[in-house]
């Protein structure tokens, strides 16, 4: 069950954007603050279509969407054909390494990045909103990769 803060901030974007508040919306927003890791649009419609939850599947494409949009949850793509989500409310700031070969994402923590990000827009007189970093990597030895290996049995 989400957290009436997490309700809140996601009400308080719908009225002032004018969207719709729905049931159907509320159901997403559960499932996906469930989720664990990095998860798709497809993979969060079965989750919620396994449960017996009657939500279309453009209703948790729409949804997603406007969940990041109020940064509850963060969009990636990670070069490839779907766009990837993760939670963001309560995370603290991270960054990717995808392997392209076995497709397992990486996430590590890093200070001086976001510092250095914040002494450069400093300097450029911006205001730096928001960051992300992401990095493309191959196993260095398939072989031997546990995540090559799991991905090959797909």
């Amino acid at each position: 069950m989400v957290s009436n803060e997490i309700k809140e901030v996601f009400v308080k974007y719908l009225k002032e954007h004018s969207h719709r508040i729905t049931n159907e919306r509320f159901l997403v927003l559960d499932a996906a603050m469930s989720m664990q890791g990095h998860f798709d649009a497809d993979e969060l419609y079965l989750n919620i279509k396994e449960s017996f939850l009657k939500v279309s599947r453009a209703t948790v494409y729409k949804t997603l969407e406007l969940m990041s949009e109020c940064k509850l949850i963060t969009k990636h793509n990670f070069k490839g054909d779907r766009s990837r989500y993760e939670k963001k409310i309560g995370r603290e700031q991270h960054y990717h390494i995808l392997c392209l070969d076995c497709q397992h994402i990486f996430e590590f923590t890093e200070p001086k990045i976001g510092k250095t990000l914040k002494k450069l827009c400093s300097e450029k007189r911006l205001n730096l909103i928001d960051h992300s970093l992401q990095a493309f990597s191959t196993c260095k030895e398939k072989e031997k990769c546990i995540y090559y290996k799991k991905s090959r049995l797909r």
